[in-house]
């Protein structure tokens, strides 16, 4: 995989190769040294944002019928951190991450976290190179697949995040998680939610949204995302017991 290989792959060609270069600039590789000038994280905010407002506005113009609850599921769907990760992975970028001595030695380019925070970060490097119009034209690109399979059975596929994550954690522990919210920001009118959910000590997921509601199913749904990975939001096998 190459710089020139992956923006083939995304179809879009920047005018300002740093950008690019910045979205793939792991934190460790700025701290070491390794590599001058910014890491990813400015752009990584940037494109979580972008990717928000891309998704919402797709999924709302594609299903006009659906209700709030269910496009809010799809959307925490289609952009928790395991979701983001595959479609990174799937792109090579872990291949073309810069990375500092410490983070190459411990598998960096495999972490879910760090392929999460790139994708979003090439995001809003596109957003900050081409404008909106581009940055939108590569994410439905890079999303019409899982979307499409959404769009054939959205519920069998997301379930309810909330009661698949109690059920499967009161089945090995007796106790059901907790969400907290964390932070909120925002205007009255235009609030902005952080929630975390805990199981005893443990932070499954943190979830954000316009209402704690919509908060708490990012956080539950990210949550069984990361313990079962390999598996739609339902399968229990790789929920974690209780230590």
């Amino acid at each position: 995989m190459s710089l020139e290989r992956l923006q083939e792959t995304i179809g879009y060609r920047f005018r300002s190769p740093h950008l690019l270069r910045e979205a793939l600039a792991h934190p460790s590789s700025t701290a070491e040294k390794r590599l001058e000038g910014p890491n990813y994280q400015r752009l990584e905010f940037l494109g979580d944002a972008v990717l928000q407002l891309a998704i919402t506005d797709h999924l709302h113009a594609l299903f006009p019928s659906h209700k709030e609850g269910l496009l809010t599921k799809m959307r925490s769907f289609l952009v928790n951190r395991s979701s983001l990760a595959a479609i990174s992975s799937n792109l090579g970028m872990g291949e073309l991450l810069y990375l500092g001595k410490g983070e190459e030695k411990s598998g960096g380019r495999a972490k879910e976290s760090n392929l999460a925070d790139s994708f979003e970060a090439l995001i809003g490097a596109i957003y900050r190179d081409g404008g909106w119009r581009k940055a939108k034209a590569v994410i439905r690109k890079l999303f019409a697949g899982v979307i499409q399979e959404l769009a054939s059975s959205p519920e069998a596929l997301l379930g309810n995040p909330k009661g698949m994550l109690q059920e499967f954690l009161q089945q090995r522990g007796g106790e059901p998680p907790r969400y907290r919210c964390i932070s909120q920001s925002g205007a009255a009118h235009r609030k902005w939610y952080c929630v975390v959910v805990e199981w005893g000590a443990e932070r499954l997921g943190e979830g954000f949204g316009s209402s704690k509601k919509e908060a708490e199913l990012n956080a539950a749904s990210e949550a069984l995302a990361r313990i079962a990975p390999d598996k739609p939001l339902g399968s229990s096998s790789a929920v974690p017991h209780r230590r």
